[in-house]
């Protein structure tokens, strides 16, 4: 009887190092089985190593892969151009988890392909999702301008789970989309919120709200819930007269503070895009509270040339700024760039002497934010406003270093600054 041709070893490695691979991708790695995500902020490091850099893309994907069978998953992100984090969603709905995203139609279209969302799309269409019942179903939407208001843009980065591990109600919202890019080529934050449920509905609402893409009459949310407000975007509707961060400025006084420095409040700001006249506006503002005793300074991307001028100029000396962008080529476009939207208050606000107040979130201060989708927190406690200082005052004394511009670029005039950071 002729005995059959063996297959060589090494084909025989391929294909269980193929399936391998394919099994692995489909199935959720054992660590983030166990992980139950903390309350807390999480911030990147692109110029550090795996770990630092992935930071927040870690507590993002074992989330995802800790949400087992019958729980919700909710992301809304600007772009995302992430192949772990498409895998981690095509896992979690073929667990039976209720995957749903919105991301801009600017970033996933025939002219602007996605291939990631192209395939999520279609995952997300099979696994029996037509047989869920419609609360159960899985989905995405592609928002064509904000996806509740009549311009702008879908610019919201939050992340909710009903259920993460041991954790419940968990909502992740700062600056950083899920992109690769993000983690690599930005500084980013996000901050954690664990089991409250008041906030985690909030979220919930606005995400259902954004999911359909249709116009809503009132478009800024605001809701007090306990030490924590949050703030969504678009600022239409009722109560829309002076911007969010006018207000939280107009409410607070450079002198008097019980901590701060040396009785003077303390404001610490970390700032992508700041342009227009919302930019012009908030610089004029802090410019004023330098003046008065205010101890202010800022990591910025990009300013606009008046809100420059206002912040260097228009006081006895220049309000203390560094940019943290770097430019390996020096043709004036930034390589790398912070990414973050903070600024935290210690000192004297709304009425209390010892404040300590922290606004993060997604939007950016420019005229834009205000008629795009903008996810925005205020969170009150001294341990939040001590991390993000910490980690604002690290930059601020340690800027990145980059590149001069070169001769070539500069003889070629100037650069739109708008040009070099894309609206994520």
């Amino acid at each position: 009887m002729p005995v059959p041709p063996r297959r060589p070893l090494s084909s025989v490695l391929v294909l269980v190092t193929v399936l391998a691979v394919g099994l692995g991708a489909l199935a959720a790695p054992a660590s983030a089985k166990r992980y139950t995500p903390s309350p807390g902020v999480t911030t990147n490091n692109p110029l550090g190593d795996f770990g630092e850099r992935r930071a927040i893309t870690r507590h993002i994907l074992r989330s995802i892969d800790a949400s087992r069978g019958g729980s919700k998953i909710r992301v809304a992100s600007w772009n995302i151009r992430s192949d772990d984090a498409i895998d981690a969603l095509v896992r979690a709905h073929k667990r039976d988890v209720t995957v749903r995203v919105i991301l801009s139609r600017g970033n996933a279209n025939p002219e602007n392909r996605n291939v990631g969302i192209d395939r999520l799309e279609r995952a997300l269409q099979r696994s029996g999702n037509a047989k869920r019942s419609e609360s159960r179903r899985s989905g995405l939407s592609k928002c064509v301008r904000s996806c509740r208001g009549r311009s702008g843009i879908a610019h919201s980065k939050f992340f909710l789970f009903s259920k993460a591990g041991k954790a419940r109600h968990v909502v992740i919202n700062g600056s950083f989309n899920l992109t690769d890019l993000a983690a690599s080529h930005q500084w980013n934050d996000v901050y954690t919120t664990v089991g409250r449920t008041k906030v985690y509905r909030e979220f919930r609402e606005t995400f259902r709200q954004m999911f359909r893409d249709k116009r809503v009459k009132q478009g800024y949310r605001a809701e007090r819930l306990g030490k924590i407000k949050t703030m969504m975007y678009p600022y239409t509707g009722k109560k829309t007269r002076r911007a969010p961060i006018l207000k939280e400025l107009a409410k607070t006084r450079c002198s008097g503070a019980r901590y701060g420095t040396n009785g003077r409040t303390r404001i610490r700001i970390a700032m992508t895009s700041w342009h227009g006249q919302r930019g012009i506006n908030i610089a004029s503002r802090l410019r004023q509270m330098q003046n008065r005793g205010c101890d202010v300074k800022i990591i910025y991307a990009v300013m606009g040339n008046e809100v420059l001028r206002i912040l260097r100029k228009e006081g006895r000396r220049p309000v203390p700024m560094r940019q943290i962008v770097q430019d390996f080529n020096g043709d004036g476009v930034y390589d790398r760039y912070l990414h973050t939207k903070v600024m935290t208050i210690n000192g004297r606000h709304r009425g209390d002497r010892a404040a300590w107040v922290t606004i993060n979130g997604s939007a950016n201060w420019s005229p834009a934010a205000l008629a795009s989708d903008e996810a925005v927190m205020k969170i009150q406690g001294r341990k939040l406003v001590g991390r993000y200082n910490t980690w604002m005052d690290r930059w601020f004394r340690n800027p990145p270093r980059s590149r001069p511009v070169s001769a070539e670029r500069r003889a070629a005039g100037p650069v739109d600054p708008y040009a070099n950071i894309q609206p994520d």
